[in-house]
């Protein structure tokens, strides 16, 4: 009898099923909406090879989560602070769905429609739920790992992790070596902003409209309507120049081809961008978003096993409580080279007995100032980061969120995400994988999807822990004078 449920429970896996969570609402409606989007998502699983935006917790279906959203439940004791956490929660919620209903092209009007007004009724039905909240309490949702730990088992990670040390420091010395060093042939790329005096007075508005949504925050973090995000968004947009030594220069978008393959389309140079949210220093603070695609990471050599298709580079701002650039960092799409700049004479870096990121100090940007970024040919790397108010005449860029590089268009009129079920472009597969395994990072030097981001092979670290720089910036007393 056991071994027949064992081979039960197996065929019941294999085929897909899986149990049903018991319903945290009293009345049917609510219920059968449950089942809609439980359902729905099981499909979507079951059809669609590829990794959604944000995480999926079958108990809460309407809902969806990232690191940030997971860190706060502690912190929610009023009424107040639970509505803001539930509308944030449901926005990413509401960002999943479209995703998903996206790639299930066969789904007809009514259903999709069905669907979504499922997602608005559990939304207001779970702010009165007291089942909801007590799972929310009791069985916090938890964002898996960007991690193989198992790797890290058979590959000897305490072994490996000593020899690699050295290694690690001596690629982070010879990069920082390459810091402003001059750019061949550089081609110069931007968003269209506002002219200088212009940006002065669009500061104080940006200053005026942090202010006012923190006040009127429960949990004093500004939640931004679509323009307002838009406006920041805008208004950091970085300049880049960029070595152009050959056609893997271009930044481009990422299309499908006529084959339903990933290509980088250099005649649309395209940033794409989104907003996000960190912990630090008991505030949480806003962030801005960057990605440049390329379409190669050329060889350097006969064997490079750093070299292959596809490149990117992600530039984050991390705005503080009055919405002055706190904090740069950056990372290429693969989760590489790690590196934060600390835009206050009050951070200090912390020292660490894991990995380090690149560790810079720039001075504080005025508000008539842009982000300035110098990336080198073939390899893109950072060699030059600072904020200025001289901006070279720049080609544009497009501008796109940065979930639609999740539903690209093929020929054929289907959409499709160019990543596949952990998030990873298996296009841009590097050499390195086959000796940086043991690390235990999935696939080392891939490109990947937001939110599937290790940064560190020696200790764990995600680029979008919620509180990613309490463990590598510290803030100390001193107060700035009007010359920093």
């Amino acid at each position: 009898m056991g071994s027949r449920f064992i081979i039960l429970c197996l065929l019941s896996a294999l085929s897909g099923c899986v149990s049903t969570p018991p319903s945290l609402y009293n009345d049917i409606p609510s219920q059968q909406c449950e089942k809609q989007l439980q359902a729905f998502y099981q499909e979507v699983k079951t059809t669609h090879a590829s990794l959604l935006p944000f995480h999926y917790d079958a108990r809460f279906p309407h809902l969806a989560f990232d690191r940030f959203s997971t860190s706060l439940p502690a912190a929610l004791t009023t009424q107040e602070g639970k509505s803001q956490w539930l509308a944030y929660v449901h926005g990413l919620g509401e960002k999943q769905l479209h995703t998903a209903l996206a790639w299930q092209n066969g789904l007809t009007p009514q259903r999709r429609e069905s669907l979504q007004q499922c997602q608005e009724q559990l939304a207001q039905s779970s702010i009165e739920s007291e089942l909801f909240w007590a799972q929310v309490d009791k069985t916090p949702v938890v964002i898996p790992s960007a991690y193989q730990p198992w790797k890290r088992v058979f590959g000897l990670y305490p072994i490996a992790s000593l020899v690699v040390k050295g290694q690690i420091e001596e690629e982070q010395a010879h990069i920082q070596r390459e810091f402003t060093r001059p750019l061949a042939h550089p081609f110069h790329y931007g968003v269209l902003v506002n002219a200088e005096n212009a940006r002065d007075d669009a500061h104080l508005t940006i200053q005026k409209m942090m202010k006012q949504e923190r006040k009127e925050s429960a949990l004093n973090w500004p939640m931004l309507s679509a323009p307002e995000a838009d406006q920041l968004l805008s208004h950091y947009a970085p300049v880049f120049t960029v070595e152009t030594l050959s056609k893997a220069d271009l930044p481009g978008a990422l299309e499908l081809d006529d084959d339903a393959s990933p290509t980088i389309n250099t005649n649309t140079p395209t940033l794409y961008q989104d907003i996000s949210y960190t912990q630090f220093n008991g505030n949480t603070l806003l962030q801005l978003n960057y990605v440049l695609w390329f379409s190669a990471r050329p060889a350097e050599s006969t064997f490079d096993p750093y070299s292959g298709a596809f490149d990117a580079v992600n530039i984050r701002i991390t705005l503080d409580e009055q919405g002055t650039p706190l904090i740069v960092d950056a990372i290429h799409q693969c989760g590489c080279f790690h590196m934060v700049y600390a835009l206050s004479p009050t951070l200090s870096f912390v020292e660490s007995e894991h990995e380090k990121p690149i560790q810079q100090h720039l001075a504080k940007p005025q508000p008539s100032d842009r982000l300035h970024v110098s990336l080198s040919g073939g390899r893109h790397m950072i060699t030059d980061l600072h904020f200025t108010s001289n901006i070279p005449a720049a080609i544009g860029l497009n501008t796109q969120p940065l979930d639609a590089l999740l539903t690209l268009k093929a020929s054929n009129g289907n959409v499709l995400s160019p990543f596949n079920q952990h998030g990873v472009l298996a296009e841009s597969a590097r050499g390195e994988r086959w000796f940086l395994w043991p690390f235990g990072v999935r696939n080392p030097g891939a490109m990947r999807q937001q939110g599937q981001h290790a940064i560190a092979f020696i200790g764990e670290r995600h680029f979008d822990d919620a509180r990613i720089f309490n463990a590598i910036l510290t803030t100390s007393d001193r107060q700035e004078t009007p010359s920093e």
